[in-house]
């Protein structure tokens, strides 16, 4: 059943553009100038937006499209010889979908609860990013998000301060782990990094459903027509901008993206555990 979508401007529609605009900034990053860190650095702060709002839906629904689209992306991985592990952020949100409400039961019933879990997904992060894209650092994000839209019914079980600071680490750890993935961060591009994630942090703990209906005396209706597009079609924009980024990739950098010479896991990451 298709959701009927408002005829508005939303919330939703801006915070997913602005999502969209510093993804493809990231990808840009890296297939096309990965000595530059500064489009890697802009672009990771898309993440957060992405996890946050699984954790921020009403509803964990997996739609169809979901998985072939992971399907599409890993196979573009394949034919242009990169690596089947870790999977997609695809399948990531589709992990993050499964396991939100057992994630929620297991960390809102008190403080020690959402420390306990705290400390158990972050733990548990650098071993299953071999597996999909984030590990389970992603998964703090996604309990950040469903407190903002529970905050009043969780604050009756835990101190709201201690619901501020538990999303403050959430952001800072994610930040650090984030850096630890990057090679050849300079300390200016750190400490922009860090800054960004607060900002996008207040952002999101600061988010609310709304509907712009008089965004027409303000906004040119072609950009609102943008701004709805890219909000409400980012998992296809997603698909059609990785694969159109990878095909162009193998015919630039043939070395580096060849057809078919794939790998299960990058060496990077196997040498982590050696």
């Amino acid at each position: 059943m298709n959701k009927i979508l408002p005829s508005a401007l939303t919330s939703y529609d801006l915070i997913k553009s602005l999502a969209i605009v510093l993804m493809i900034t990231d990808h840009v990053g890296h297939h096309f100038y990965p000595d530059e860190m500064w489009f890697r650095v802009i672009g990771r702060l898309c993440i957060p937006i992405w996890f946050f709002l699984i954790g921020y839906a009403r509803t964990t629904e997996v739609p169809k499209s979901l998985w072939i689209a992971g399907v599409i992306v890993t196979l573009s991985a394949i034919i242009s010889g990169q690596f089947l592990l870790p999977l997609n952020i695809l399948f990531a949100i589709v992990i993050a979908r499964f396991c939100r409400q057992s994630l929620v039961n297991r960390s809102f019933y008190s403080a020690d609860g959402l420390r306990g879990m705290y400390l158990v997904l972050l733990f548990s992060t650098f071993p299953s990013a071999v597996l999909f894209e984030y590990g389970t650092s992603a998964m703090l994000l996604v309990l950040v998000g469903y407190m903002v839209r529970n905050k009043d019914e969780i604050s009756q079980k835990i101190e709201p301060q201690y619901l501020r600071i538990f999303a403050g680490v959430v952001f800072f750890s994610f930040f650090i782990i984030q850096g630890i993935g990057l090679p050849s961060v300079s300390a200016s591009q750190a400490l922009s990094m860090m800054a960004g994630f607060g900002v996008v942090g207040l952002i999101l703990w600061n988010f609310k459903p709304v509907e712009y209906k008089n965004a027409p005396r303000h906004m040119a209706p072609s950009i609102i027509k943008l701004l709805q597009f890219t909000g409400r079609r980012t998992l296809e924009i997603y698909v059609v901008h990785l694969v159109l980024f990878r095909g162009i990739s193998m015919y630039l950098y043939p070395d580096k993206y060849s057809f078919m010479q794939w790998d299960y896991v990058p060496s990077s990451v196997i040498s982590m555990f050696m």
